[in-house]
C-alpha cells in the first residue's frame, strides 16, 4: 500500500466523521463513533471505533477547540456511539500495510494528543473524563488513561485491556505502561500481570488494581457519570469569558512544501531538512 505523500492535519467540527462534539456549559460531551469506511488510506475498515491517523486528527482538533474556543467548558466527558465497544485501539490492518516511519509518526502523533489532553487539565483547568461504556483494548484504554478520572459501566463483560504483549509481541504504543505506573501510581508487579492478560481486567477487580476510578452498573452509569462530571465542574477554577475562533487555516500544498498565510515550509526529501519563513502581514 503507498504512503499518502502529504497528510493535512487541519480539521474543524464541520468536517468531523468519527466524533460528535455536545457542549452544554460547564461540560462537553465528545463522543466516538468512527466511521468504519473513513479512514486515511483505502484498504482496511476501522471497525469496533479503532482508529487511524484520520481518527487522531480530528480528535487533536476538538481537544484544542475546546481548550481555546470553549472557556467555559470545564470538564470534557469522552465515551462511545457504540454499543459494547468503547474503543479497540489503533487499527492493526492499518499497522500491517504501514511503513516503519508511518507507523511511529503515527504513535508519535497519537501520543500528543494524548498529552493535549494532559495538558488541558494542568494549565487550562479542563478536565476530562473518560466514561467507559464498552470494552476498552489497547489504544483505547490509553486514551482513558490520559483522562484525569476513569469510569467504568459494570456490566459483567466490559473489560479494560492492554493486549499488546500476548496478542502482537509488542509494547503498548502510546504511553500505556508509563501513565499506569507514573500517572495511576498501579503497583508495578499488577501492571505486569495486566500487561500479559489478553482478557482484560473488569468490574471492582479493576477498581482495585487502580485501573479506574470507579464503576457503575449500566441502569445507573450515565447518572453516575453525570455526578462526576458536575463534581469536577464545581471545583474548577477554569475562569471562563471569551474564547479564541480557531479558524480553519488558509493552506497551498505544493511539490516542494506547504505555504499558509503567514508561514511557509519548504522540504528538502533526500537531505531530510524542512525550512520554515514566516512573514508579517
Amino acid at each position: 500500500m503507498p504512503e499518502v505523500d502529504l497528510i493535512a492535519f487541519e480539521s474543524d467540527p464541520r468536517s468531523y466523521r468519527h466524533w460528535q462534539l455536545e457542549i452544554a456549559a460547564p461540560m462537553a460531551t465528545v463522543t466516538m463513533a468512527v466511521d468504519a469506511s473513513g479512514g486515511l488510506r483505502d484498504g482496511y475498515e476501522l471497525k469496533l471505533n479503532s482508529y487511524d491517523l484520520a481518527v487522531d486528527i480530528e480528535l487533536y482538533d476538538i481537544v484544542q477547540r475546546l481548550r481555546f474556543e470553549h472557556p467555559e467548558v470545564k470538564v470534557v466527558v469522552v465515551t462511545s456511539g457504540l454499543d459494547k465497544v468503547f474503543c479497540a485501539g489503533a487499527n492493526i490492518q492499518m499497522l500491517a500495510a504501514s511503513s516503519h516511519d508511518h507507523k511511529v509518526n503515527f504513535c508519535k502523533f497519537t501520543n500528543e494528543t494524548r498529552n493535549a489532553i494532559e495538558d488541558a487539565a494542568a494549565t487550562s483547568a479542563q478536565s476530562w473524563l473518560a466514561a467507559i461504556n464498552g470494552t476498552a483494548a489497547g489504544g483505547g484504554y490509553e486514551l482513558a488513561l490520559a483522562c484525569d478520572e476513569i469510569i467504568l459501566v459494570d456490566d459483567r463483560s466490559t473489560t479494560v485491556s492492554l493486549p499488546e504483549v500476548p496478542l502482537l509481541g509488542v509494547l503498548p504504543g502510546t504511553g500505556g505502561l508509563t501513565r499506569l505506573v507514573d500517572k495511576r501510581h498501579v503497583r508495578r508487579d499488577l501492571a505486569d500481570v495486566f500487561a500479559t492478560r489478553s482478557e482484560g481486567v473488569r468490574g471492582q477487580q479493576a477498581v482495585d488494581w487502580g485501573l479506574v476510578d470507579s464503576i457503575a452498573p449500566k441502569t445507573t452509569f450515565a447518572d453516575h457519570v453525570a455526578a462526576r462530571a458536575q463534581s469536577r465542574a464545581d471545583r474548577s477554577d477554569r475562569p471562563g469569558g471569551r474564547g479564541i475562533s480557531l479558524e480553519r487555516l488558509d493552506r497551498h500544498p505544493s511539490s516542494g512544501g506547504v505555504r499558509y498565510s503567514t508561514v511557509e515550509v519548504t522540504y528538502d526529501r533526500e537531505l531530510g531538512a524542512a525550512a520554515i519563513v514566516v512573514r508579517a502581514r
